[in-house]
């Protein structure tokens, strides 16, 4: 086995049985983000940087997946989405589903599902560690905006922790605003703010 395979094997292996219900990846070099960290907060206060010109913002395809969801796994571990959702999202919401990437390296993922025939939620947006502090965040949410609104899509909506004022900040700057408290949303004493877009609002 060369140098180069052996190091690709020490960052994550990926294995498929499709006699389980679901695919497995085994992740080797993972890690746990700060208990402070949100799903849609990660990577998207980065500051602007000449770098994310290299970087565009795609549909996302299968040969995506695994990357993504190696990403996801770095920052959420055990409450990671596993990879048989991403297939799944894939094949349910395409149109919505997007990756930012350069020719080689895929550095995140946004992900928006409909909840009505004129509203989108921002289920999900990340930026890997490597990749961070370069804008990639900010652009991937301003591309997840116009996506939405060529949709057709009147409201987008997401999700946030109410103690992440930088993050707030950051999506009251997109034209984002709260509008209501969720209580437990994501367990005991785990509250989040709901945040809506006007999508038709110029």
């Amino acid at each position: 086995m060369t140098e180069e395979k052996q190091q690709r094997n020490r960052v994550y292996q990926v294995s498929s049985n499709r006699e389980k219900p679901s695919h497995k990846l085994r992740y080797v070099e993972a890690s746990q983000p700060a208990e402070q960290d949100c799903r849609l907060c990660v990577g998207s206060l980065a500051a602007e940087n000449d770098d994310q010109n290299k970087f565009s913002i795609a549909h996302t395809v299968s040969a995506d997946i695994a990357r993504v969801a190696f990403l996801e796994k770095q920052f959420y571990g055990k409450q990671a989405y596993p990879v048989l959702f991403f297939y799944q999202a894939l094949q349910q919401w395409p149109a919505t589903f997007l990756t930012i990437k350069d020719d080689e390296r895929t550095a995140g993922y946004s992900l928006m599902v409909p909840i009505s025939g004129s509203s989108l939620s921002l289920m999900s947006l990340l930026i890997g560690k490597l990749f961070q502090g370069r804008g990639l965040g900010k652009q991937l949410l301003q591309q997840s905006i116009v996506v939405a609104r060529s949709l057709s899509y009147q409201q987008l909506e997401l999700s946030v922790s109410p103690d992440n004022k930088s993050a707030i900040a950051l999506y009251e700057n997109f034209g984002f605003k709260p509008t209501k408290m969720l209580t437990d949303y994501l367990g005991p004493s785990e509250d989040r703010l709901l945040m809506t877009l006007l999508l038709t609002k110029l």
